[in-house]
């Protein structure tokens, strides 16, 4: 089945969400949750109601709809857990009803009579008696069966929903993900030198793989292997944890930082991104670029010079702050300032510097145009 990219994904679901249910097959960590949260922000869906990201393994007996007894009446009703967005005065039917956006993660791992008060809102959009809004999107997101993680569904549910496979981002697609999150820059240059370990799949070393035929314990000791016991290795979660450690390492000794990043991304790997912190020591602090840009010094070595080149994209936030990183990149090495336009111009963090004279200035130097993002 070919693979789709985590765009491919968000678009399918906008284009054919609120008729299917599509559920997205992908391997661990590697954002299959974060495409609720990008369609969320996305304009076409503002006037949804915007259901938070339901853990199926966490449902249990009234987690979707309870009884209600109507005396008067003499009957009962399904009554819906207020998480999924319908109720009374919002649901088909009604006017002035808003759709729901909804996103049932896990599902695959949920209990088999969960799955089964589920089916109605996957398969129908109801919930109880209670029928969604028109033009409401559910889809759903597991892990891949072969991963062993305890993901099953039978073949004849199977046949009435849209199964897609997304892979795992580049580091391309990672990195201009992570220049717009902030990720720690010493993270982001190292992932730039290990490039096509980092990112690799297990699925590649499978028939039909790129490495079919190579042992991955002997080849990459960096990524996920479903065919050992591992308690941590590199995903895109766990690049963003280990960001959040790399940016406290200051309140802590060099045991505690090497003790937690290898109980976020493995021993190897900490041994391998600790030689990016230790360079990243010989930059300057951000606070002492934006208040002196044009005296405070400019670190020597190339890899420190990378890493202030992205610390100046990742931390600027306002356009004033930009004025003083762009009068001190251009102090730096042409090539430092080519980079630093490049990343710079596919980044949504661009919004801060376009107007700054000494970024247009470099633009031009290094013939690069922006035409707006």
């Amino acid at each position: 089945m070919s693979m789709l990219s985590f765009k491919q994904v968000s678009q399918l679901v906008k284009a054919i969400g609120h008729k299917r249910t599509i559920i997205v097959e992908g391997e661990n960590g590697i954002g299959k949750t974060g495409l609720f949260y990008a369609l969320a922000n996305d304009p076409h869906f503002a006037n949804h109601i915007h259901v938070k990201p339901i853990d199926c393994t966490q449902l249990s007996d009234g987690s979707v709809w309870m009884p209600d007894i109507d005396r008067e009446m003499g009957v009962s009703r399904e009554l819906p857990n207020e998480r999924f967005g319908v109720n009374r005065d919002n649901q088909r039917g009604v006017n002035g009803s808003r759709p729901a956006l909804i996103f049932l993660d896990e599902i695959a791992k949920a209990k088999q009579f969960i799955k089964d008060v589920l089916a109605p809102i996957v398969y129908e959009r109801r919930v109880g008696n209670y029928e969604l809004p028109e033009n409401s999107v559910v889809f759903c997101a597991t892990n891949l069966g072969v991963e062993g993680l305890g993901d099953n569904i039978q073949a004849h549910l199977r046949n009435r929903l849209v199964f897609v496979k997304m892979r795992k981002p580049t580091q391309k697609e990672w990195r201009e993900w992570a220049l717009d999150k902030g990720i720690a820059p010493e993270v982001i240059a190292w992932t730039d030198e290990l490039e096509e370990q980092l990112f690799d799949s297990f699925l590649d070393y499978q028939d039909g793989g790129k490495y079919h035929g190579q042992n991955q314990e002997g080849h990459n000791t960096h990524i996920f292997n479903p065919a050992i016991a591992q308690t941590s290795y590199v995903t895109p979660r766990s690049l963003h944890a280990a960001s959040d450690i790399v940016y406290e390492k200051d309140h802590m000794d060099n045991d505690s930082l090497m003790a937690s990043l290898t109980g976020t991304i493995g021993a190897s790997s900490a041994e391998s991104l600790h030689a990016f912190i230790k360079f990243g020591e010989q930059t300057e602090p951000y606070n002492r670029i934006v208040s002196d840009p044009s005296k405070c010094p400019v670190p020597s070595n190339p890899v420190a010079q990378i890493i202030t080149v992205l610390k100046c994209i990742t931390q600027t936030n306002t356009r004033e702050q930009a004025e003083s990183v762009c009068i001190y990149v251009k102090r730096m090495r042409k090539e430092m300032q080519s980079m630093f336009c490049n990343n710079l111009a596919q980044s949504s963090r661009v919004t801060n510097f376009v107007t700054v004279t000494e970024f247009q200035s470099m633009l031009q130097d290094n013939k690069i145009y922006f035409t707006g993002k």
